[in-house]
C-alpha cells in the first residue's frame, strides 16, 4: 500500500516545552489509526499539530510527499481537515450554514457550495441519516448531533487526510455506528483517518492501527501482527485492568482494583 502521511522524529509541545518527542508514523491510503492515551497525554496536541493549528518543535511531517510544514493555510486546508473536540454552537445557524463555513479555506470568506456540492451534501447525509439535521438549528442540537454534522463536513472536503478528536464522545450507540459506518466508506475511497478515542474497544474494532501514547512515548501498534495477549499487555500501560474479549469483540477491566479495595 502507498503511505500517504508520513511522521518522522516529531516533537510537539506548548510555547517551545515539549510535550512527546521522537514521534514516527507512518498510515496509508484508506487506513484508520486510533489514537489512544490518558487525558492529558498529548492526543490532542498531536491532531493540533498534524493539522497546522500548533507548530512542531522538531522533526518532519508530509503527506503524499508534501511536507506539511511548508504550506500555507489555504493550501493544508485542501489536503488536511480537522475536527476539533470542542464545538461551539452559533446561534442562527443551521447545519447546512456551518458545513458551508468548513469550506472558508478553501473557497475564502464569500464562497458558496455549488449546486452539485449542496446536492452533495444532501445526498451523503440522506445515505448516513442525518439528513434532518441539515435545517436544524445548532443550539436545538445535542453535542452528539453537532459533532455529526461537523463530520459530515469535514467528510465533504474531500482531503486526502481527516483528524478527529474524539467525535464519538457524545453519541449514542445509533449515532456511533452511524459515524464509523461513515469512516469505514471514506476509508474505502482512499482517504486516510486519524481519530482520537477513549473506548479500546472501538479502536480495535474499526481502527487498522493503534497509536499508544503512554509515559511521554508514542507506539504504532498493529493488531494483526499481535495475539491478544501481546495487544492486552501493550495496551495495559494505559488501561492497567484491561482484558479483551473475542468473538464478538470487547474490552473490559477484570475488576482486581475494586476487590483489593473492597476490605479498605
Amino acid at each position: 500500500m502507498r503511505i500517504m502521511l508520513e511522521v518522522r522524529d516529531l516533537s510537539i509541545g506548548y510555547k517551545g516545552k515539549s510535550l512527546l518527542e521522537g514521534v514516527s508514523l507512518s498510515a496509508c491510503a484508506g487506513e484508520m489509526i486510533a489514537v489512544l492515551g490518558e487525558n492529558g497525554c498529548g492526543k490532542t496536541t498531536l491532531l493540533r499539530t498534524l493539522a497546522g493549528n500548533l507548530a512542531p518543535l522538531a522533526g518532519s511531517m508530509t503527506l503524499n510527499g508534501i511536507p506539511l510544514n511548508s504550506l500555507n493555510v489555504r493550501r493544508r486546508a485542501s489536503l488536511v481537515s480537522y475536527m476539533a473536540q470542542d464545538i461551539v454552537p452559533e446561534a442562527g445557524l443551521c447545519g447546512m450554514d456551518r458545513i458551508e463555513m468548513s469550506f472558508y479555506h478553501q473557497k475564502g470568506l464569500f464562497g458558496k457550495l455549488t449546486h452539485k456540492e449542496r446536492a452533495d451534501v444532501y445526498r451523503l447525509a440522506e445515505r448516513f441519516g442525518i439528513a434532518h439535521l441539515l435545517d436544524r438549528d445548532l443550539v436545538e442540537m445535542s453535542t452528539g448531533e453537532r459533532q455529526t454534522v461537523m463530520l459530515l463536513g469535514a467528510a465533504l472536503q474531500d482531503t486526502p487526510l481527516l483528524l478527529l478528536d474524539e467525535p464519538a464522545s457524545a453519541l449514542d450507540f445509533n449515532r456511533t455506528e452511524q459515524l464509523f459506518s461513515l469512516l469505514r466508506y471514506l476509508c474505502s475511497q482512499g482517504r486516510t483517518v486519524v481519530i482520537v478515542l477513549h473506548d479500546p474497544t472501538q479502536a480495535l474494532r474499526y481502527a487498522t492501527k493503534l497509536c499508544k501514547i503512554s509515559a511521554g512515548r508514542v507506539d504504532l501498534l498493529d493488531p494483526t501482527r499481535m495475539d491478544t495477549a501481546q495487544l492486552e499487555c501493550s495496551l495495559r500501560e494505559i488501561y492497567p485492568n484491561l482484558r479483551i474479549h473475542t468473538d464478538p469483540l470487547f474490552c473490559y477491566t477484570d475488576g482486581r482494583e475494586g476487590e483489593e479495595n473492597a476490605d479498605l
